[in-house]
């Protein structure tokens, strides 16, 4: 039975809190591979299978980052991140220093937070972007695997990024915090 089915059936409070999805996880309740992330407390489903062309960017960027960042810094792919005690998300792909565990990193700690979006490119720039300026990521990307650009969200105040600019392909966009990280979408082929 999935997540969902178990709300409906009652045998999940509608609004949980990130240590209740893990204990509901730990009981054997939720399938720790299902696709969601929890916003507010409200669980909210991820696409499960993702479109060919979401997984191929993800896997270039993967690829680069992995080559360019520092040997200090992790990259993980698809990690959970608690923001609050309310919420958490899985990014694509995120960076942050490896002496950090991954059960306490927060959004300050994050140097690097990137989602490649096809479907969920609203909710990437809209929602997400909040939560992370909310939480005080300093660098969020939005790639966008059709077009080929990439949205930079920087300079958080107040809940809001102050600085967004967006990127063709054929830009250089260096990583705030890790200055030797330079991805250019065209040269990932």
């Amino acid at each position: 039975m999935t997540v969902f089915q178990n709300i409906r059936k009652g045998l999940i409070p509608a609004r949980l809190t990130v240590a209740d999805v893990y204990a509901l996880q730990e009981a054997g309740v939720i399938d720790e591979h299902e696709h969601f992330e929890l916003i507010d407390g409200e669980i909210v489903p991820m696409a499960a299978v993702k479109f060919s062309q979401h997984e191929w960017m993800k896997s270039r960027l993967n690829e680069a980052l992995v080559l360019a960042k520092p040997r200090a810094a992790g990259l993980f792919v698809e990690p959970s991140v608690t923001l609050n005690e309310t919420t958490f998300v899985e990014p694509d792909l995120v960076i942050w220093p490896r002496d950090i565990p991954s059960q306490e990193v927060r959004g300050p700690d994050l140097e690097l937070v990137v989602e490649v979006a096809i479907s969920s490119l609203g909710y990437d720039l809209r929602l997400k972007a909040r939560l992370y300026a909310q939480h005080g990521v300093h660098d969020y990307w939005v790639v966008d695997a059709l077009r080929k650009t990439i949205r930079v969200h920087r300079a958080p105040v107040d809940g809001i990024y102050t600085d967004v600019e967006e990127y063709e392909a054929q830009d250089p966009v260096t990583a705030l915090l890790l200055p030797g990280v330079v991805i250019r979408l065209d040269a990932l082929d």
